[in-house]
């Protein structure tokens, strides 16, 4: 009985590794809300923006406070012998320019955040769109799997009665066997797709796309006028630059004078005389006393290499964006580009291409139903047809990447 229970479970295990995973369909912006809910990226986004929002409170950050307690048995009741309190503080604006500095690398952690969202965005879009694609051309390739199985049957059928030659037969054959060859790989590209959206959004769901055919993306942001300083890219440089400008205004501080303040009150240890000197408390009560002092920077040399930094710090980061909207120009300049010619063959085939693929395939159809061509010519023409609609999923996928390159460079979820 028990070796009878270890087949079965044996055999229900091995079951159930055979069992392909359950494809979930989502639309995009279901994948691309998934995304950012766990991708591993965004969520460290997340925790260095509220790791910058604590450190904001060390902006007011004063220097401890001293206490001492002093015993001097040759001092008498001076104020040398007692206990004191002593607190020093820099100048009041240098807390608010601290301050000011913590919340523009705040800003500079949520603009940087903004960027690896706005660039997750474009590589899920861009995997769901060409799923869809591959997917498409399965489709396609399975049709045509049919079609030339069952003419591989026809011609093999001919050939077997004398109808036919036997370079028909592996004419037949040749098609069928390179459109096979072609619909493995579109299944494995398929299945590469899958894993890399898989991957991410993070999940353990293979996702399928929520639309059963493929596409076209609609292009409003296309038409509209290009500023590339809306760019997340830009806006990181800015906080950047406005870094630059407090971590200035914080070194120019440092020529500020310091303040501190200190205490003192009469604290008499009678339990320690080691020299037998009477001493007692004043009647009119302890000694009191306090000190006041400005801390005056004499010494320049740090604070002006400090400035100077900044300063070049400041024209460095102004450089290094004037180039990163050049770059950005550029590359949208191509975008464009590319989204003219993707537009251009997308126009042709929704305009004329695909159905002229339709036609195609249906007078061929007839034709050799009636005998007007023969097998060689209709299965030529079956092949065009097919070759169009390829053509057209090429197109299309063509356009929709250009649509989305686009909307990156926006900075368009």
């Amino acid at each position: 009985m028990k070796s009878k229970k270890i087949i079965i479970t044996t055999f229900a295990l091995l079951f159930a590794l055979h069992i392909p995973a359950q494809e979930v369909r989502k639309t995009l912006q279901e994948c691309i809300d998934l995304a950012m809910q766990n991708n591993l990226t965004v969520q460290s986004g997340k925790i260095a923006v509220e790791r910058a929002k604590a450190l904001q409170g060390t902006a007011f950050n004063i220097d401890k406070t001293q206490l001492s307690l002093s015993q001097d048995p040759t001092s008498g009741g001076s104020p040398d012998n007692g206990f004191s309190v002593s607190q020093s503080f820099d100048f009041p604006t240098v807390y608010t320019s601290r301050y000011g500095l913590l919340k523009a690398e705040t800003n500079l952690e949520k603009n940087n955040l903004e960027v690896t969202r706005n660039e997750l965005a474009r590589q899920v879009s861009s995997i769901y769109e060409h799923l869809l694609y591959v997917k498409e051309k399965v489709k396609i390739l399975q049709e045509q799997d049919s079609i030339y199985q069952k003419f591989v049957f026809l011609a093999t059928a001919k050939f077997r009665a004398g109808e036919t030659n036997r370079l028909e037969q592996m004419n037949a054959e040749r098609l069928y066997n390179e459109n096979k060859i072609a619909l493995q790989q579109a299944e494995k590209d398929c299945q590469s797709v899958q894993f890399a959206l898989q991957r991410r959004l993070n999940t353990g769901e293979l996702i399928s796309p929520a639309e059963n055919a493929l596409t076209v993306l609609e292009n409003q942001s296309v038409t509209g006028e290009f500023n590339p300083n809306l760019s997340p890219v830009i806006q990181v440089f800015e906080s950047r630059k406005a870094i630059g400008k407090k971590s200035l205004r914080l070194a120019k501080q440092g020529f500020l004078p310091s303040f501190n303040f200190s205490l003192r009150s009469q604290y008499l240890i009678k339990g320690f005389d080691p020299y037998n000197i009477q001493r007692e408390r004043f009647t009119g009560g302890n000694f009191m006393g306090f000190e006041a002092g400005v801390g005056i920077p004499l010494f320049f040399g740090e604070q002006r290499a400090k400035t100077r930094a900044a300063r070049r710090e400041m024209e460095m980061l102004k450089i290094q964006q004037q180039d990163a909207l050049l770059a950005l120009d550029r590359e949208y300049q191509i975008a464009r580009n590319e989204y003219a010619k993707a537009l251009s063959a997308l126009e042709y085939y929704q305009r004329q291409g695909n159905e002229q693929a339709g036609e195609i395939s249906r007078m061929s159809q007839l034709s050799y139903e009636k005998g007007e061509i023969g097998y060689i010519e209709y299965i030529q023409n079956l092949k065009t047809a097919a070759e169009v609609h390829l053509q057209y999923a090429d197109a299309v996928n063509n356009y929709n990447q250009a649509v989305i390159i686009i909307n990156y460079l926006q900075g368009n979820k």
